[in-house]
């Protein structure tokens, strides 16, 4: 069956020529321009299988229902397009550059590129709302998905087979700016590019399903907001995914990850957290020479706040230091015991034993290295004592 773009045209204008169910076309070759742009048609147009050697042009044009499920085209051009119910292009085949041109759709219902949709080209919904879900498991994308600025009701699917690669300069799947009422899920998809996914400044009201084994390539994840614990992905992925696998250090995804595991309780992986993302400032944030000096010895006494436990090792190590050189010395005058005393005494701020006997030869070399070593110790062990109190009060207060 071959029918002209000017007569499907003609039809959709002829208000009285359609009946309740619209206007229904299946498996035709439609021949010149298929152009449907600022047509008003409050009723279903269903083209199913339908094929054209040219753009479809539907910019500006309002439907009850668009049904293009297993067209193949070149393109379909639809910026401005309204649809009271669903846009089905499940099972579409486009080969242009530029496969879909869709900015700004007004979708009332959900839009389906899948079951089997493929695009050569670049595939463009950004600045779109569509009050259902926008799904696209089975769907093939070879030159990208753009997504910015979407607003979706119930859910973005890039699931059960959805394999998006190329971009060009930009991720294969670009959703920065998003806002999702539900989920987000990419559950065995698969997302292939130098940048694979860019999710930045989205924000989404229910679950983040992210599991990392589909998606090959960087992340972009600065400003991405969630609801509950992200899952099908460990903390221990996160962490890897966080520190190695996006493009720079941004202290917000990290930040998001802690406050999710402290709203579900998860208190020792909040620690994990937050300790791994000072190791990543340390490496790849903006510190002066200093600064990065200055952060390696907080992160080696008390893990930065995060583990103040640490500075009482390094405090017991101080202590144990005194007694070897009080011991080794042989320029302290007591017996053994009192020698073990003494050293405690001048090493520690907080433990005081009796070693009144004992005394130093001050004239030796060995004395002179006593004394000198114990003043130094003593200055170290006051300030792991300080830094453990610190660190511990800051762990409380942030746990309260």
């Amino acid at each position: 069956m071959k029918i002209t773009g000017d007569e499907i045209q003609q039809r959709m204008i002829e208000h009285e020529l359609l009946g309740p169910g619209g206007l229904q076309i299946v498996g035709a070759t439609i021949t010149g321009q298929l152009d449907l742009s600022d047509v008003v048609a409050k009723k279903p147009l269903v083209l199913r299988d339908c094929e054209t050697e040219h753009p479809v042009l539907l910019s500006r044009a309002q439907f009850s229902l668009l049904d293009l499920r297993g067209l193949v085209a070149p393109s379909i051009e639809a910026r401005g397009l309204a649809v009271e119910h669903h846009l089905r292009l499940g099972g579409a085949r486009l080969t242009a550059a530029e496969s879909i041109d869709a900015l700004h759709l007004r979708i009332g219902g959900s839009v389906y590129l899948d079951e089997g949709f493929h695009a050569a080209g670049t595939v463009t919904l950004s600045g779109s709302r569509v009050a259902g879900v926008l799904m696209c498991g089975g769907g093939r994308f070879e030159a990208g998905l753009n997504l910015v600025d979407l607003q979706i009701g119930d859910g973005i699917f890039l699931n059960e087979g959805c394999d998006v690669s190329g971009g060009g300069r930009h991720a294969a799947v670009r959703l920065r700016g998003t806002r999702v009422d539900g989920q987000i899920i990419l559950r065995e998809g698969r997302f292939s590019s130098s940048v694979a996914l860019d999710l930045r400044h989205v924000r989404v009201g229910k679950d983040l399903l992210m599991p990392f084994a589909g998606i090959d390539g960087q992340v972009q994840l600065e400003g991405l907001v969630y609801e509950g614990l992200p899952r099908d992905a460990t903390v221990d992925e996160w962490l890897s995914l966080l520190s190695e696998r996006t493009l720079r250090y941004s202290a917000q995804p990290w930040a998001q990850l802690a406050a999710a595991h402290q709203s579900a309780g998860h208190e020792r992986d909040v620690r994990r957290i937050r300790v791994a993302q000072q190791r990543d400032l340390r490496r790849r944030g903006q510190l002066s020479r200093w600064g990065r000096g200055w952060h390696l010895i907080r992160g080696v006494t008390v893990g930065h706040g995060y583990r103040p436990g640490l500075a009482l090792v390094w405090l017991a190590g101080v202590l144990a230091l005194s007694v070897g050189v009080v011991l080794t010395s042989g320029a302290v005058r007591c017996s053994a015991v009192e020698q073990v005393g003494y050293a405690l005494n001048v090493a520690t701020p907080l433990v005081k034993v009796d070693a009144a006997r004992c005394t130093v030869d001050v004239g030796s070399a060995a004395g002179q290295l006593v004394l000198a070593s114990t003043w130094l110790l003593q200055i170290l062990a006051w300030a792991f004592a300080t830094l453990f109190v610190a660190g511990f009060t800051g762990l409380v207060r942030r746990n309260a």
